[in-house]
């Protein structure tokens, strides 16, 4: 099943850490195998972190997030590789970037063979990641075709830096948004999210851009 969050600074501040931890905890009910997070900060250095157990007994790493302007978040239920092996937890690498994944890759098995790739988990998820790394393009057309190689309902947030980057998209898999005056927050479940919450768009590719502190998102169907 798992459950995904995210935040995107519309200001170039952090998050509300509150905030923040209350959508982690509310996420957990979708995966309690293992937590992992990804986030670039306010000078663009990117931090990656996982680890197996529960969300909530995680909370306190949220913290490093404190002056986040992005950052992407992962509920794990365990399908495939045992979460006791960290390496098969979310966040998965993308070539210089991660991205965490809510759904079940029903073709993997035949995509490594395929594109002949070459996982380094147990994780079916991680052929997401390794598709976009053989694909020429801009991020959202990477995104969308590694997307639409694999079988089975999705949802997915990406994050880049240099510039910052928030890839996001949903196939059939909950994700809702909510759009505060310091930024956007994602989850697959709207309990926890504040204010007016709205549905991802369905069969959507976008990508939120952070240029100076500001948000861009020129090609984001998610408003429309």
């Amino acid at each position: 099943m798992c459950g995904i969050f995210g935040f995107a600074s519309t200001d170039g501040r952090g998050p509300d850490l509150a905030r923040l931890r209350w959508i982690a905890a509310e996420t957990e009910a979708r995966g309690r195998h293992a937590f992992g997070l990804a986030w670039v900060d306010a000078s663009g250095a990117m931090h990656a972190f996982k680890r197996p157990g529960a969300a909530t007994a995680a909370l306190g790493d949220l913290d490093a997030c404190r002056h986040a302007v992005a950052i992407i978040g992962h509920c794990r239920w365990a399908t495939h590789g045992d979460p006791q092996d960290n390496r098969n937890n979310h966040p998965h690498p993308a070539g210089r970037g991660w991205l965490v994944h809510n759904g079940v890759v029903r073709n993997y098995a035949a995509l490594l063979r395929r594109y002949r790739l070459r996982p380094r988990t147990d994780c079916d998820s991680e052929v997401l990641g390794l598709l976009m790394m053989r694909r020429a393009g801009t991020l959202a057309q990477r995104a969308a075709w590694a997307a639409g190689q694999t079988e089975g309902p999705l949802a997915l947030l990406g994050l880049w830096r240099n510039p910052v980057r928030l890839v996001v998209v949903r196939r059939g898999n909950p994700l809702w948004f909510a759009h505060t005056p310091g930024g956007l927050y994602f989850a697959s479940l709207p309990a926890g999210l504040p204010s007016q919450v709205f549905p991802v768009a369905d069969d959507s590719v976008s990508v939120l851009r952070l240029d100076d502190g500001s948000l861009r998102h020129p090609d984001l169907p998610i408003l429309a």
